[in-house]
């Protein structure tokens, strides 16, 4: 029964070696060889009518002088980072200073949030704006560059439900009109994207994670768990509105970190992987995690005997997150585009938008999870997946360095021994 039992595990063991393997191939080659070029040149010739030379200025921003029929204008090319990917923008100015278009070059955001900001016309709001001041972003509070009741005209509102893309876009066109000002315009003007901004939703994550590690080592709190999980649910799910994602930890690997002037995303990553480092707890997907919570408050509050699942059932259950998300991995690598990577139930459940696949989806885990505690947490959730095997591979790399200290530790003090009574 045992040669069984290891064989079974075995299998298991090289199923997850050749995802782990051929997704981070996968990614390697994706984001290193696989990056579309993109023929700048071509691109201003189909949004500048009438074009009579195209002259590249030399500097470290790409940036381009464009003469057409009685008219000039710049272009100039910037990035920051969104919600799981770098934007770049090509912003073309007239000779006035004057904002002519935006253009997003490249992404990978989420299509069913950046398409926000086609449909609702964001980018058409860039159209005359001057250089000769920020262009400041409307309705994002706790957000640098955010408008806070400035008296100027030189703002755009931000998209609602897609603020985060909506700034990226916001500061990526403003480092490009800040170069093109001080280039060409003789303005200078202090950029407002390169401001800290700590607002209330960054300070309750702050708190939230803080009560989570003391819940995680004084086990007398537990007894207050079902309200703490109304907090989590009000809190992380309904009023900060910040998950840790697939398309986060993706952003991570990839090196698509936003600048620190971003807080509320360096607290949650800080907050769920760092205390796996530093105390080689899971504190995230047990005390911080919205949608976890929704699932265990919904199995208590229900009261229904647990259905019994099998431990083969369990076993072949427990392969579908890393199957799962290595599938996403690979389409992603295929099309181009890790947006694959967001199938999880997060933006359906608490911002009220998601793709058809995951509403349809939605509802039967709610239902499952009234029965078996959290059911999505335990087989498809890839974030519980990924800091889990983060958390055992932290645990079991300090017990080995442990067993070498102590080897070395009492080899060194039995020589001394020896040494002394010699």
């Amino acid at each position: 029964m045992k040669k069984v039992e290891r064989k079974k595990r075995d299998i298991k063991s090289y199923y997850l070696m050749a995802l782990f393997f051929t997704a981070i191939a996968a990614i390697i080659y994706g984001t290193c060889f696989a990056e579309k070029t993109i023929d700048y040149p071509a691109l201003i010739k189909q949004n500048v009518p009438g074009i009579t030379s195209i002259e590249k200025i030399v500097g470290t921003i790409r940036a381009y002088k464009i003469d057409a029929v009685g008219k000039r204008y710049y272009a100039v090319c910037d990035s920051a980072v969104g919600y799981q990917s770098r934007i770049e923008t090509m912003t073309i100015l007239t000779d006035k200073g004057l904002v002519e278009k935006v253009i997003v070059t490249r992404h990978a955001e989420t299509p069913v949030f950046f398409d926000r900001l086609y449909s609702q016309k964001f980018f058409d709001q860039f159209k005359s704006l001057s250089l000769s001041e920020p262009i400041y972003l409307g309705g994002a509070y706790g957000y640098s560059g955010f408008l806070d009741g400035r008296q100027t005209e030189n703002f755009i509102d931000r998209v609602t439900g897609s603020t985060v893309s909506s700034h990226a876009v916001a500061e990526a066109v403003n480092k490009g009109t800040l170069y093109i000002a001080s280039q060409f315009f003789d303005k200078q003007w202090t950029n407002p994207y390169d401001i800290y901004q700590l607002n209330s939703k960054t300070l309750a994550m702050i708190v939230v994670f803080l009560i989570a590690l003391i819940a995680t080592f004084i086990k007398k709190i537990s007894r207050f768990r079902i309200w703490w999980l109304l907090i989590i649910i009000g809190v992380m799910g309904f009023f900060v509105k910040e998950f840790v994602t697939a398309n986060n930890l993706f952003s991570i690997v990839t090196l698509q970190i936003p600048r620190l002037t971003n807080l509320g995303w360096y607290v949650i990553m800080v907050g769920s992987l760092g205390f796996v480092v530093l105390f080689g707890k899971n504190i995230y997907c047990t005390w911080v995690c919205p949608f976890g919570a929704v699932q265990e408050f919904l199995n208590k509050a229900a009261g229904f005997k647990s259905l019994g699942i099998s431990p083969q059932v369990t076993r072949i259950l427990k392969l579908a997150a890393p199957t799962i998300l290595w599938i996403a991995i690979m389409l992603g690598t295929w099309v181009g585009d890790y947006g694959t990577l967001d199938y999880q139930p997060f933006s359906a459940f608490f911002l009220f938008k998601a793709v058809w696949v995951m509403w349809l989806m939605l509802p039967i885990f709610i239902f499952i999870s009234l029965f078996i505690n959290r059911f999505y947490c335990q087989f498809f959730c890839p974030v519980g997946f990924i800091l889990n095997l983060l958390n055992r591979w932290r645990n079991n790399g300090v017990r080995v360095w442990n067993q070498i200290w102590n080897r070395l530790w009492n080899g060194i003090w039995n020589q001394r021994c020896k040494t002394n009574k010699g």
